[in-house]
């Protein structure tokens, strides 16, 4: 039994392919699955379309604060069955993915979650695949997940639930509260879902890690909220586990840096190049402009408020009502 939780704000032109997606895994399925849309009070006709082809829609009231996370920490608590799959509204279930679906109740007991490949297509006409395998790793973990993602409802409830707070990085957050650092989210390297998004190029997306610009400045403030967030509910050292790439590159240069005061400038220098190449290597070139970013997202720490929960538009007509 699976509850698919899809969140969106302003996706009426994206809701009725990803709705026939979804009914498409239904008639593939033997057991019972719901829909439920989550509107981040949408200021189009998202609503009236989802209501036509979701089981279920709950609409948030509007708030400075609401953000994807917000979303699905709602979709949580509302759906009923044992397993969930997170979608974002401009996604599609890809077809390939049924089988690991139909499958669930076979995954490996190390692991709480399944999750398989993004295929972004953007709207300039250029594609490209995303994996969520870390070189040289676990081939079959997972070293995060993004707003596509199968995971196991008791799981996420035990964990705390999705953080309503955050703006952004609420993928990595919750991912080192479900394992406590372990990767327990399996990764299969078969079509999960398309993403048609907006494409940024890479002078854009430097901008938008320098700046807090789109989407409440997620890219800018998120990867700082998720700092704080993991210090206030003691996961930090969870965190540093499941992304311990981005501590080791400034541990690295904290270390070259004292190398370089302590005269050996020219050693210090030889060994950073070495590092960007390694970390180049080992993951991706643009990983190493967003570490020698991040500490400017740290900023975001002052902007994480624990006490934010979104409300749903049924919960204020039933407290009118009250009232």
């Amino acid at each position: 039994m699976l509850s698919v939780v899809i969140i969106g704000r302003n996706e009426s032109e994206h809701l009725l392919r990803l709705s026939n997606s979804i009914n498409s895994l239904k008639d593939s399925c033997p057991f019972p699955i719901e829909s439920i849309y989550i509107d981040s009070a949408s200021t189009d006709m998202s609503s009236n379309i989802a209501k036509d082809q979701f089981d279920k829609i709950e609409s948030l009231t509007f708030s400075e604060h609401l953000c994807a996370s917000a979303g699905r920490y709602v979709g949580t608590c509302e759906a009923i069955y044992p397993w969930i799959l997170y979608l974002d509204g401009d996604m599609e279930l890809c077809e390939e993915f049924h089988q690991v679906i139909k499958d669930l109740d076979k995954l490996d007991d190390r692991f709480i979650g399944v999750l398989g490949l993004y295929l972004h297509r953007f709207d300039n006409g250029r594609s490209t695949v995303q994996t969520f395998r870390r070189p040289f790793g676990a081939n079959d973990s997972a070293m995060h997940f993004g707003g596509a993602v199968v995971l196991r409802r008791d799981a996420i409830l035990q964990a705390g639930n999705w953080d309503p707070a955050l703006y952004g990085k609420e993928e990595i957050e919750l991912y080192a509260r479900l394992g406590d650092g372990k990767q327990v989210v399996s990764f299969v390297n078969i079509p999960m879902i398309y993403h048609y998004s907006e494409y940024y190029t890479r002078l854009e997306i430097i901008k938008r890690l320098m700046t807090p610009v789109g989407g409440l400045g997620k890219v800018f403030w998120g990867y700082g909220q998720c700092l704080r967030a993991s210090f206030v509910k003691g996961k930090f050292r969870a965190l540093v586990k499941i992304e311990y790439e981005l501590y080791a590159f400034w541990l690295t240069i904290f270390l070259l840096l004292i190398l370089a005061l302590s005269g050996a400038f020219f050693w210090s220098l030889f060994l950073a190049s070495a590092v960007v190449t390694a970390l180049s290597l080992w993951s991706r070139p643009g990983s190493i402009v967003r570490y020698l970013l991040q500490p400017l997202s740290l900023a975001g720490w002052f902007r994480y408020f624990p006490w934010f929960r979104p409300m749903l538009r049924k919960w204020e007509r039933e407290g009118d009502q009250a009232s």
